[in-house]
């Protein structure tokens, strides 16, 4: 500035020294002179221009920072952003934040933005995106974007659910002489139970990426299905440990009642009654004429051939038929099935 001011004075001494007979325009023109340059000192303003990692100083009368860049010939593009808040006296500071690409992955959709450097919570909101509890960025909020980041923003949704399932039911299979061999017939048919789930989905971008279990309640429970399967076997659960023949007869014995009628019977479904002798019934209690055969004794019954066997049996029981006359020994059986699928047979009844 100074600089200047010196040539206009010169400038204006060369003019007086060749305009001997015009000095009074020659005053003029020094004055004029004068003017400008105390304008120029008045005005002119000195104005830091940042861009990037340079930084320019440049002297300016604009006031306005396009004009200034222009005048510096410094172009801005598009998406540029010049940040100048004027003038403190005689001195500014201009800021030009240059745009780079970044890229954004939301909600499907994938867009290459020209943006200048801003936090990645600035460009979120610049695009009005809004991130619910749940949602997940690949880069922290504040991380500050440069050329060639990817933002990529994961919908994240967790949902409960509560279902019921079916609970399958398991066949047991017996075994009974009271079936030909190999020949089937069910006892009790089989019932699926029902549970309840409560279970916790996660969602990602609309798709279930986990799935927890967070509760099982079961609402009813399975029923079992029997299956009767006829066998070689006795028909009685007590075992006296008696030593058999190569017929299947017990070797040592008291006596033998041979062919004696015998029928099956059984309590309701689900409940074991007590026999006459303060016995609970299960298979291999018998009913008996306690005068005959005492209550408590042990016994050992069969078919003659060998065909059926009802086992080991202890005397536990009577009823209206035995005192009546009309069988001589009643076979408990767990189940109605199976008492009637015993029928009338003619045993041999082995007194041990």
């Amino acid at each position: 500035m100074q600089n200047f001011r010196t040539k206009l004075q010169k400038t204006a001494q060369l003019l007086k020294e060749k305009s001997k007979t015009g000095r009074f325009w020659a005053l003029m023109l020094s004055l004029s002179l004068c003017g400008v340059i105390l304008f120029i000192e008045l005005n002119l303003k000195t104005v830091y221009i940042n861009d990037g990692n340079s930084t320019i100083k440049s002297f300016t009368l604009q006031k306005d920072p396009d004009e200034i860049l222009s005048d510096e010939g410094i172009a801005v593009m598009a998406f540029d952003v010049v940040d100048f808040t004027g003038f403190e006296g005689k001195m500014g500071v201009i800021n030009i934040k240059r745009a780079f690409p970044v890229t954004l992955v939301c909600d499907g959709e994938t867009k290459r933005i020209m943006t200048p450097e801003v936090s990645v919570r600035e460009l979120l909101h610049k695009e009005g995106i809004v991130l619910g509890p749940e949602d997940r960025l690949n880069i922290p909020k504040a991380f500050y974007l440069s050329k060639g980041d990817k933002v990529i923003v994961t919908r994240v949704k967790t949902v409960k659910e509560v279902a019921q399932e079916a609970i399958p039911f398991t066949t047991e299979y017996i075994k009974t002489p009271l079936l030909r061999s190999s020949r089937q017939k069910v006892l009790s048919y089989g019932a699926e139970g029902k549970k309840q789930i409560t279970m916790e989905h996660t969602y990602e971008n609309g798709r279930v990426v986990d799935t927890r279990v967070l509760s099982e309640e079961v609402l009813s429970q399975p029923q079992v299905q029997k299956i009767l399967v006829g066998a070689a076997v006795p028909a009685s659960n007590m075992d006296f440990g008696i030593e058999l023949d190569e017929y299947g007869n017990p070797k040592n014995y008291k006596k033998v009642l041979k062919n004696q009628i015998c029928t099956g019977y059984s309590s309701p479904t689900g409940y074991r009654y007590k026999g006459a002798s303060g016995m609970r019934l299960e298979a291999g209690c018998v009913a008996v004429r306690s005068n005959e055969i005492p209550y408590g004794t042990k016994l050992y019954i069969k078919s003659p051939d060998g065909s059926f066997v009802y086992g080991c049996a202890v005397a536990a029981d009577t009823g209206s038929g035995l005192m009546q006359n009309v069988i001589d020994i009643d076979l408990y059986y767990e189940t109605y099935l199976e008492s009637c699928l015993n029928g009338r047979k003619y045993l041999d009844v082995y007194i041990l």
